[in-house]
């Protein structure tokens, strides 16, 4: 508030009635598996299928689920097809056992070797990357080079010749600290200096030469006959990106490579300051060698990931706004605990993250096994079967294959995530072609009981789920609505209430906070996803002194219909 010293009219506005409750959602998904590139460990925020396999790449051949198959990619593609929108992918790798990078050492001009070229992420699809190195042909630049290290002297030294051109000379002072630039002259006068581009030296004029301490920096452009065209080329069936590099030498084709998408180098080569030899002629279409082939090591993808990494990885998700989780690849009897330990942590009011989990039956699982499941949380989904669909792995040639159960797992969570809180999964349509496994009434029946979300094929009406249900036993939150629905309430009201922190604990801004919620919970009632509420806020002079005030919320949320029960009367 200003100070009143001189007469006027001071005006504070408090405008804490006009606080209004954020948007929320709880359709954000969290898939973590397996893949060929990528980065590993990271969440990486995708959303499409294509953007999934540009980033993760192409998945290998199914067999059966149990062969350390590649999960990420084909649960992301299941997930997209089924209405997920905005997912959050980790890419997994051994710990014991990690995934590989592909590599090529490319030759030096006269022997030795120049640069060691890796792929950018470990993992099979490296193996799809090529190079090409030629000698800049026609109108075709050399190698443009910046150099900062140079110690100052009145004739600097470059690290590179013959030289095309010098562009530019800075010189930064060592006590002062400025930088000050000089013209490129064919002679070397007050402000400029001479470039010896044979020889490959910069001459400053007397009595401006730079002080040993100081740093000379140069930019140039090295001889065509001295650099070299080196063309990076990654390419699939349903992808291809190329990039290519001028470079003067291993050294500096190593500082380019910093900013590529697709390689690095890992070493610049025992003769570094040597350029590459050139893997074909100059006039030549590029004609490009694989990397991993002969002595250069492909890339793998490790050995199979366990429930421990998983549960670690799990942790990665925590910070990131995930309402549904799916583990690709791992079954009931490996993974359930996990992700209900991870459903709860994430749930609390510390993480203020809460989330759901949906997980599949094991490979291979039968009925007796399914059926007999120990998992009850009112945060976790068992859907069974599997699905059958043409595999879209390179070389599968569109053949049929049968996915297992824990691949319907991301199937459910796309069809979660694309509905609001409130509209059951009951009856919901799938986009799949058809289950692993047609189970029989009296076996769906038990397993409806035995609380697993199953999917079935029904005459005339497609495949669809039977029943939307959580694992939880005999409680409020059977049907995986009020679950969603009551965390969809939970983000409101945070969202709702947290403007006010840091706010006056009185009359007036607990008014003002109850309205908010109010208003956040009025939608809800109006969206149908709920059939009443009440809201309480109140704080006792010992709470005000504490800084807390209390939110008392009743809700009443709205239950989806399973049954249709018909009395006819006949007369």
């Amino acid at each position: 508030m200003p100070e009143m010293v001189l007469p006027g009219v001071y005006i504070e506005v408090r405008a804490e009635g006009l606080i209004t409750p954020g948007r929320v959602t709880v359709g954000n998904v969290g898939i973590l598996g397996t893949a060929s590139k990528g980065p590993v460990g990271t969440p990486v925020l995708l959303g499409s299928a294509s953007e999934a396999r540009s980033v993760f790449g192409p998945y290998d051949l199914f067999d059966d689920g149990t062969k350390n198959e590649l999960s990420l990619v084909r649960a992301l593609e299941l997930a997209y097809e089924n209405g997920a929108s905005s997912v959050f992918a980790v890419r997994l790798q051994s710990e014991t056992n990690p995934a590989t990078a592909a590599s090529y050492a490319l030759a030096a001009e006269g022997g030795g070797t120049s640069a060691t070229l890796e792929a950018k992420t470990p993992g099979t699809a490296g193996n799809q990357l090529a190079v090409s190195v030629r000698r800049p042909t026609g109108t075709e630049e050399g190698a443009f080079v910046e150099d900062e290290t140079l110690a100052g002297a009145a004739t600097v030294q470059l690290a590179r010749k013959p030289l095309t051109k010098v562009t530019r000379v800075r010189v930064k002072s060592a006590t002062t600290a400025q930088t000050k630039d000089f013209l490129v002259k064919d002679v070397a006068e007050a402000g400029a200096v001479k470039p010896d581009l044979t020889a490959g030296t910069v001459a400053f004029f007397a009595g401006e030469a730079p002080a040993a301490a100081d740093k000379v920096i140069v930019s140039y452009v090295v001889a065509p006959a001295s650099s070299r065209l080196v063309t990076v080329r990654y390419k699939t069936n349903t992808e291809e990106q190329q990039e290519t590099f001028v470079a003067a030498d291993g050294t500096h084709l190593k500082e380019l490579a910093a900013a590529s998408d697709l390689i690095k180098v890992a070493a610049a080569g025992a003769d570094a300051a040597k350029p590459p030899a050139p893997t074909q002629a100059d006039s030549d279409p590029p004609t490009f060698k694989l990397f991993g082939v002969g002595t250069n090591p492909p890339g793998s993808n490790g050995a199979a990931v366990t429930e421990a990494e998983v549960k670690i990885a799990l942790e990665l998700l925590l910070n990131e706004p995930v309402h549904i989780v799916v583990a690709a690849g791992f079954g009931v009897s490996k993974i359930a605990d996990e992700l209900k330990a991870h459903c709860d942590a994430a749930s609390t009011d510390k993480m203020k993250a809460d989330r759901i989990a949906v997980v599949g039956i094991d490979p291979k699982m039968s009925f007796d096994a399914a059926r007999s499941h120990t998992v009850d949380s009112d945060r976790v989904i068992l859907v069974a079967p599997g699905l059958k669909l043409a595999d879209a792995a390179p070389g599968a040639a569109g053949k049929e294959i049968t996915l297992p159960g824990v691949y319907m797992a991301p199937v459910v969570a796309g069809l979660l995530s694309a509905n609001d809180p409130h509209i059951s999964l009951t009856n919901k349509a799938v986009a799949v072609g058809a289950l692993e496994t047609r189970y029989t009434r009296a076996q769906i029946e038990q397993l409806v009981q035995k609380r697993v979300l199953v999917v079935e094929q029904q005459p005339g009406l497609g495949i669809r789920i039977v029943k939307g249900i959580t694992t939880s036993t005999n409680t409020a939150f059977h049907q995986i609505t009020t679950r969603r629905i009551v965390d969809y309430a939970k983000y409101g009201v945070r969202s709702a209430a947290s403007p006010y922190i840091g706010k006056l604990n009185n009359e007036r801004v607990r008014g003002a906070l109850k309205s908010t919620i109010t208003s956040f919970l009025q939608e809800m009632l109006d969206d149908e996803m709920l059939v009443a509420f009440e809201v309480d806020v109140f704080a006792t002079r010992k709470d005000e002194i504490k800084g807390i005030a209390n939110v008392t919320i009743l809700l009443q949320p709205t239950f989806s219909i399973d049954f249709i029960k018909v009395t006819m009367f006949l007369s």
